[in-house]
C-alpha cells in the first residue's frame, strides 16, 4: 500500500512539473516573440526569455510542484546554476544550429527550447528539488 501511494505521489508531481512547464514555456516563448518582433538580435532576445521563464520556473516549481520547505537560498543557487549553465549550452547549441550549420533561425531557437525543457526537468528533478531522503 505504501509503494502505492508512493507511486501516486510521484505521478501528481510529473503532473504539476507538466502544468508549471506549460505556463513556463508558454511564458517564455510569449517573451521572446514579442522581443524577436523588435528586431534584436535573437540571441538577445532568448536570454530575455529565458531570464523571465528562469524566475517563473524556479518560484512555481519550490511552491507548487515539489512543494520545497528546504532553504529557498540553496535552492535557488543550485536552480541558477543548472539553469545558468542550460541557458550557455543553450545559446552554443542555437549558434551551432543557426550561424554554423544554417538552419532556419525559428527552427534553430526551438529546438534549443526542446534542448533546455527536457534537460531542465531531469536536472531539478534529481538535483535541485530532490528532497532529503528520496532516493531514485
Amino acid at each position: 500500500m505504501i509503494e502505492r501511494k508512493k507511486i501516486l505521489a510521484e505521478i501528481f508531481t510529473m503532473i504539476r512539473y507538466g502544468a508549471v512547464g506549460l505556463v513556463n514555456t508558454g511564458v517564455t516563448a510569449l517573451v521572446i516573440f514579442l522581443l524577436k518582433l523588435t528586431g534584436i538580435h535573437y540571441a538577445l532576445y532568448t536570454l530575455a526569455g529565458y531570464a523571465v521563464g528562469i524566475t517563473v520556473s524556479f518560484i512555481l516549481n519550490r511552491k507548487f510542484t515539489f512543494r520545497s520547505t528546504e532553504k529557498t537560498g540553496k535552492q535557488a543557487l543550485k536552480f541558477l546554476l543548472v539553469t545558468g549553465s542550460l541557458l550557455g549550452l543553450t545559446q552554443l547549441l542555437q549558434y551551432l544550429l543557426i550561424d554554423v550549420a544554417g538552419i532556419n533561425e525559428t527552427i534553430g531557437v526551438i529546438l534549443g527550447m526542446v534542448f533546455y525543457t527536457g534537460t531542465g526537468y531531469i536536472l531539478n528533478r534529481l538535483f535541485v528539488f530532490r528532497s532529503k531522503g528520496h532516493s531514485d
